[in-house]
């Protein structure tokens, strides 16, 4: 395992339709022994009302990681994508594309729309646990956050 201390601070948003995806990235990150905050919400407007601090999320802390499906209701992950990386004030957070969709035409919208990472789901569970702790780890021990947004504004 990776040491983490450096990016402990380092809050992790999930954002994903499916209740039972965000469960099982939840808990293979947490089954990891990695302390950090995870916030959940269900699709991309919900996601950008957070990031934000709108509604419900005025008080949210802004994360330093997104995993982000792009098969959702009502504001998709290609969309959500555009806004975070279109906006100055969260560009630099790192976003991870993990969806069920292999199209090689998604993959070249997310990579155009400016995604970290686009991973796809394995139907495997255990093969999904392996893929989020990966990507988990690489973002929170392997990149080097800039302090200032470790210790936020």
């Amino acid at each position: 395992m990776i040491p983490m201390e450096l990016n402990n601070l380092v809050n992790i948003l999930l954002v994903d339709d499916d209740e039972d995806c965000r469960m099982l990235i939840r808990d293979a990150i947490e089954s990891a022994h990695i302390k950090n905050h995870i916030d959940e919400v269900a699709d991309g407007k919900e996601a950008l009302d957070f990031l934000y601090q709108k509604n419900q999320y005025a008080n949210a802390q802004r994360p330093g990681l997104i995993f982000l499906d792009i098969d959702m209701p009502i504001m998709n992950g290609i969309e959500t994508l555009k806004v975070i990386k279109s906006d100055p004030q969260l560009r630099w957070i790192p976003v991870v594309m993990m969806t069920a969709i292999t199209d090689d035409k998604e993959k070249r919208l997310a990579a155009e729309n400016g995604a970290n990472s686009y991973t796809v789901k394995p139907t495997d569970p255990m093969r999904f646990i392996d893929t989020v702790l990966s990507a988990t780890q690489y973002w929170l021990g392997i990149h080097q956050y800039p302090e200032e947004i470790i210790k936020g504004p």
